[in-house]
């Protein structure tokens, strides 16, 4: 199981010269929000994100971890939900 999948959104959108500082995310423009998506080892690697995203004086909205689907088009399980 790889690095879980977490889904930031941000207010208005972000300036492409700050979007080209954020490596290994995906964007998705929805609204007048911006949508990253990202893989972050831990919980200590998706603060240091967002962090990141202050420095760069974003303001961010919302922050959930996203279902990742298996092979089998079923969801992961959550750690600790495993049989």
């Amino acid at each position: 199981m790889g690095a879980p999948t977490y889904e930031v959104r941000l207010e208005g959108e972000v300036p492409a010269s700050v979007l080209d500082q954020l490596t290994d995310v995906h964007l998705a423009g929805q609204e007048v929000r911006t949508v990253l998506t990202g893989d972050f080892e831990d919980q200590a690697a998706l603060y240091g994100f967002l962090h990141r995203l202050r420095d760069f004086g974003l303001s961010v909205v919302e922050v959930r971890r996203v279902a990742v689907e298996t092979e089998l088009g079923e969801p992961e399980p959550e750690p600790g939900d495993e049989a």
